[in-house]
């Protein structure tokens, strides 16, 4: 039994009766809107260019698009005007927008200039009807206590863009990461907490990836974010790679429950990487082609409605 499987064991009595309670009140208010899954723009094996993109995505029967930030939101800012030319008429919606962001200097002046940065940002992506920014409050180790921290993001620094990303008709979306990454937000239900607190602009995200080391029951984890919970990532749940390539670890019948329960009606987004075919002469990895991606692609969309089915 690995650890995984005996916290969840430990802990599925103690979560049982909230979550039974918080479910029961999901069934009576949702009900199963299908699995809607979604790619991040990188993922979609076609050339960089706009409408081959999107073409793709609607001809293969994905929801949305998760575009990137860009690390100073250059993507955003840059491309965001062709972008939304791009995407009308279509019956694709722009999920979230994701990339670097970190709130956790000493300096309360380079807190601000991240608050800054992404206003433009909010804007953009207010006007493409995002779901919202995917903001990471801290990584690696803070420079602050996390006492402060958190204080600070909820009062202060992430309350000033949710409301600013509440006045664009979007929302900021925390991410909760695991262990290795961050010591400050890691789980689905802290998320959900900061987000309440926050108030109006502010949701929650679940990551099946960093949920396969932090959170003991994927079901109980997303009923506990309820409606806060506004994106989900997937990957396979031991290398991070395309759902499937782990075998039998690659099971998502518990999240996928959880999110029918909810009545989620989001989009669950790619991010992950692609199993390298074997490595050159150089000993580098080699990598499926466009061709081979779209193969992967279609088995995944089937593994997942599979699972999706029987959740």
């Amino acid at each position: 039994m690995n650890r995984r499987e005996f916290i969840a064991g430990a802990s599925l009595a103690g979560v049982a009766a909230a979550a039974s309670a918080a479910s029961a009140q999901c069934c009576a208010a949702g009900a199963d809107k299908g699995l809607r899954l979604c790619l991040q723009w990188g993922a979609i094996p076609t050339a960089d260019e706009f409408n081959a993109k999107l073409d793709y995505l609607e001809a293969n029967g994905y929801a949305a698009v998760e575009i990137p930030t860009g690390r100073t939101g250059e993507w955003v800012l840059e491309k965001g005007e062709a972008f939304g030319k791009a995407m009308q008429g279509r019956k694709l919606a722009c999920a979230t927008a994701c990339g670097p962001s970190r709130f956790d200097y000493a300096d309360p002046r380079q807190n601000d200039a991240e608050v800054a940065r992404f206003m433009p940002v909010l804007e953009i992506i207010g006007g493409l009807k995002s779901t919202g920014l995917i903001i990471c409050p801290a990584r690696s180790k803070p420079e602050v206590g996390l006492k402060e921290l958190r204080e600070d993001f909820v009062t202060n620094t992430g309350k000033r863009l949710a409301e600013k990303a509440a006045k664009c008709g979007t929302a900021i979306v925390l991410e909760p990461l695991q262990r290795k990454e961050t010591p400050f937000l890691r789980q689905v239900s802290d998320g959900a907490k900061m987000a309440q607190e926050i108030g109006d602009g502010c949701k929650v995200m679940a990551d099946l990836w960093h949920m396969t080391w932090e959170e003991a029951n994927d079901r109980a984890a997303i009923i506990a974010a309820g409606p806060l919970l506004a994106h989900v990532h997937i990957a396979s749940r031991r290398t991070r790679k395309i759902p499937g390539s782990d075998g039998a670890a690659d099971d998502y019948r518990l999240a996928f429950r959880g999110l029918k329960e909810i009545g989620y009606g989001g989009v669950v987004s790619l991010e992950a990487g692609w199993v390298p075919k074997g490595k050159d002469a150089k000993g580098k990895p080699i990598f499926p082609d466009l061709a081979e991606r779209h193969q992967i692609l279609t088995r995944m969309c089937g593994f997942l409605r599979g699972q999706w089915a029987e959740a």
